[in-house]
Order: C-alpha cells, then structure tokens, then sequence
C-alpha cells in the first residue's frame, strides 16, 4: 500500500508542479516559453522516474521474496 501512495504522490507532485511552473509565466511574461516548458519536462520527468524505479524496484523485491517462500 505504500507504495501505491509514493506513486500517486509523485503523478500529483509532477502535475502540480507542472501548474505551478507554467502558472509562473502568467505572472512573470518576460520568461521564454521554452525555457518554461524544458524545466517543466525534466523536473516533473525526473520526480516521476525516481518514484517509478523505485516502485518496480520495490516490486520486483516482494515477487523475488514471494518465490523464496514458496520454494520452501
């Protein structure tokens, strides 16, 4: 169940961020587009790929466990 959480928090995390950063060139116009939305991509990207390698990580931990105990 945590895990689902850390998921979730993180696609919320991402989104919000997201509206925040373009929200931002609404108040401050001088800001290049462009630049906006590259920051947007990898902060947003790189908060979303650490919560998802660390959920598959965390996956494939509890199926190698799982086999361990079923051999016994």
């Amino acid at each position: 169940m945590s895990d689902e959480k850390n998921f979730l928090m993180s696609i919320s995390f991402s989104v919000f961020g997201m509206l925040l950063i373009f929200g931002l060139g609404f108040v401050f116009p001088t800001i290049n587009p462009y630049v906006v939305i590259k920051w947007i991509i990898i902060v947003a990207g790189v908060i979303f790929a650490y919560s998802f390698l660390i959920f598959l990580f965390r996956a494939l931990m509890m199926m190698k466990k799982g086999r361990k105990s079923a051999k016994k």
